[in-house]
């Protein structure tokens, strides 16, 4: 099914620039990587992810997989700064990008609802941008930034 080929552009390697909010309003920046491949008789995508998040360098692990009987990506997620969890976002690639949407609840038990886009993607670029809204999808606070530069392959 050619939909399960869609996020076949992030295999590789790639550098990343990443921008968060810090405490104070303003926006941080610093470098990160990010390694892709496909797995399980190229089923599913794997990432792993090394980068600022926050204001603190973490390691993420990323799987992805297109859901035949859904008919739509889903993705999911853990890292350093908060093993375990494990979300599921789901969306589906429409006009060139693609956003998957997740919700759970916080520590206070505050619903999260969560946006994660790719955009922009090329053979040797990709931008992505996470969002969260605290009420009920209304207004949305972007809360992670990253644009991606394919490296060159090794000889």
């Amino acid at each position: 099914m050619p939909e399960a080929h869609e996020f076949d552009f992030l295999e590789g390697e790639w550098d990343a620039v990443c921008r968060f909010p810090c405490p104070d309003g303003s926006w941080g920046e610093g470098p990160g990587t990010l390694k892709a491949t496909k797995v399980l008789d190229s089923c599913v995508s794997i990432e792993f992810f090394e980068g600022p998040y926050q204001g603190e360098r973490i390691k993420g692990l990323g799987l992805r997989a297109f859901n035949p009987k859904l008919r739509c990506w889903e993705h999911t997620w853990t890292d350093t700064s908060s093993p375990g969890g494990f979300q599921v976002w789901r969306g589906r690639f429409e006009d060139g990008k693609i956003d998957l949407f997740g919700e759970w609840d916080d520590d206070s038990g505050q619903r999260v609802l969560s946006r994660l886009t790719w955009s922009a993607m090329t053979g040797s670029g990709a931008h992505w941008e996470s969002h969260r809204s605290l009420d009920g999808g209304a207004t949305w606070t972007r809360h992670w930034v990253i644009d991606f530069t394919r490296r060159p392959a090794r000889r």
